[in-house]
Order: structure tokens, then sequence, then C-alpha cells
């Protein structure tokens, strides 16, 4: 009874901890703003981004350099398709991801000192500063302050759940089976939290452009956790098939036939 009991603990503390490890990599990926200075040059590959960036930016500095606006369009939207303007965005790319998620509740904005670099133009830091239409995403700041402490609480109720297991005295089998059922579980969530869910189902709840840094985050996250749950998935059956055979071993052995002559032998001597 106790050592079924224990492997039930096991199976739940691999549950609890397999969407801690979830939810922690989803968090890294989707919602941490200084992944977004890594992306900004996926980002500029956004059309919409470039012709928003070219038209705020154009606007606001015609009156400081003498430059027609439409010429500084030009002039900027080329100069944000070369892959070296991303570093001179980042800064604005990282309070963009803060907006969208809901941990920044100032407006975006690139500062004169900003445009200088943008425009190629000293007389630009006289310009205004101009504000991205950039808003709060109400369902990803929901998600956020749901994963700040559903993570926690998971871990500490899967851990709570581990030593409860370990407190019943389970067997070798039953104790490999809960580890190597929380890998493999650990191994699908981190794909569908740490990249699923951010590159493809949160991009396609809000058509503003600016939801591609999310996207290309995890893009750029991929291969790391591509490997991590390859690695984790190949330990897990690895674990769960060696507490199948421990379970075989362990019923062979009970169900080994006694030698008769060892109780005739016996049976002679008591007469």
């Amino acid at each position: 009874m106790r050592r079924g009991l224990a492997g039930l603990f096991f199976f739940i503390a691999a549950i609890l901890l397999a969407i801690a490890a979830g939810g922690w990599w989803m968090q890294r990926v989707a919602f941490d703003p200084s992944t977004s200075r890594g992306v900004a040059k996926e980002v500029l590959e956004n059309e919409d981004i470039r012709a928003q960036l070219a038209d705020l930016i154009a606007n606001a500095a015609t009156g400081t350099v003498a430059i027609p606006a439409d010429q500084l369009r030009v002039n900027i939207n080329a100069l944000t398709q070369n892959p070296a303007a991303a570093e001179l965005l980042t800064d604005v790319f990282t309070d963009a991801h803060a907006r969208l998620i809901g941990s920044r509740d100032e407006p975006v904005q690139i500062t004169g000192d900003q445009m200088v670099n943008i425009v190629r133009d000293q007389r630009a830091a006289a310009a205004p500063p101009v504000t991205l239409d950039i808003d709060e995403v109400p369902l990803l700041n929901t998600i956020r302050t749901t994963l700040l402490w559903l993570v926690p609480l998971t871990a500490v109720a899967g851990l709570a759940a581990l030593v409860l297991g370990l407190i019943a005295h389970p067997r070798r089998a039953d104790a490999f089976f809960g580890i190597g059922v929380f890998c493999i579980l650990a191994a699908v969530l981190a794909m569908i939290f740490g990249y699923a869910i951010p590159a493809f189902a949160l991009p396609a709840l809000n058509d503003n452009p600016w939801m591609d840094i999310i996207s290309a985050s995890a893009n750029e996250q991929l291969t790391k956790v591509s490997i991590l749950s390859v690695l984790l998935a190949a330990i897990g059956v690895f674990l769960v098939i060696s507490s199948v055979g421990f379970r075989r071993r362990k019923s062979k052995g009970w169900s080994t036939p006694v030698r008769v002559n060892r109780y005739s032998g016996e049976q002679r001597r008591w007469s």
C-alpha cells in the first residue's frame, strides 16, 4: 500500500515540476524584455514596423534637419533594412517588449538623441521625442502575472509531493518511473510553453506588428529548447523502460518455483 502511494506521489510531483519548468522557460522567452536585444535584426524585417519608425522619426526630425520628410522616410527605411541598424534600436525594442507584456507603464518613445544615429544628422538631437503606437496587451499581462505565482507554487508543491513519495519508502522502479515521467513531461512542456505558444499562439492573439518581438525571441531560443527537450525525452524514456524492467525482475523473483527436493528433504528430517 505504501509503495503504491509512493508511486502516486512521484507521478504528481512529476506533473507539477514539469509545469513549473515549462512555465519558467516561457517566462524567460516571452516575458523577459532583455531577450528582445538579441532579435532586433529579425524584428526590423517587419515592413510595418520599419514604416512606422520611418514615418514617426521623419515627421519629428524634418523641421530640425531641413530635409524633406519624404526623403527622410526613404533614408530611414533604407537604414533600418541594414542589419547593423538593429544595435541603434535595441533600447527601443526592449521598452516595446516591456510595454506589450504590461511590465512598463510609460509609453515607448524615441528621443532626439536616439534619432541622431538614425537620421545621420546631429541636428536631430533637437527634435521632440516621438511616441510609438504600442499598447499593453491585457492577455499578455494576465499570463505574465499568473506565471509569477504559478511557477513557484507548482515548484514547491512538486517538491512537497516528491518528499512525501520518498517518505513512503518507494521501490526503485517507482522512483525511476516518476523521474522518467517528469523528464518526458518537461520535454513536451518546454516545447509547448517555450516555443509553440510564444512563436505562434501569442502573436495570433493581436494584430499589432510589435508582437513579432515575442515570436522572434522564441525563434531565437529554438535551438536551445530543442536540444534540451530531446535530451530530457531520451532520459525520460530510458528511465521509464528501466522501471518496467525492474518490475519484471521483481515479479519473476517472487514467482520462481521452489524446488520439490527441498521440501522432500525437510519432510524426511521431521519424520
